[in-house]
């Protein structure tokens, strides 16, 4: 009976620690793709900047582009590389909570691993 709830609770917790290995993995994963994103828009806001004050500038609207005077420009660009900023820090931060988990799973399977080695020693 006892080996049963052990090893019920084992699989629960190796469970767990799968998953959140798997979602710690994606988090990176999207933390990645905002860092591009918000380098980027940087980048893009250089380039632009450098441009002079007559050039005309278009934003790709779907599958179309708009004209914009640079101001426009400039200031959108701040804005994305601002947000990637922001996503990359709550994400930063959901790493750490989910790593503290990834943590505290494993510390509770090696207790359980270590109670079953002491039950069985004796």
């Amino acid at each position: 009976m006892a080996d049963a709830e052990l090893k019920k609770a084992f699989t629960e917790l190796k469970n767990k620690s799968v998953e959140t290995a798997t979602r710690i993995k994606a988090v990176d994963n999207q933390i990645d793709q905002c860092k591009n994103r918000g380098k980027h828009a940087e980048l893009t806001f250089m380039e632009v900047k450098q441009t002079s004050g007559d050039t005309k500038l278009y934003e790709s609207v779907g599958r179309m582009f708009v004209l914009e005077d640079q101001d426009t420009i400039l200031e959108q660009l701040k804005d994305r590389a601002a947000k990637s900023r922001e996503s990359i820090q709550k994400l930063e931060n959901q790493k750490s909570y989910l790593s503290k988990n990834l943590k505290e799973s494993e510390n509770a399977l090696r207790e359980l691993v270590e109670s079953k080695k002491t039950t069985i020693a004796k």
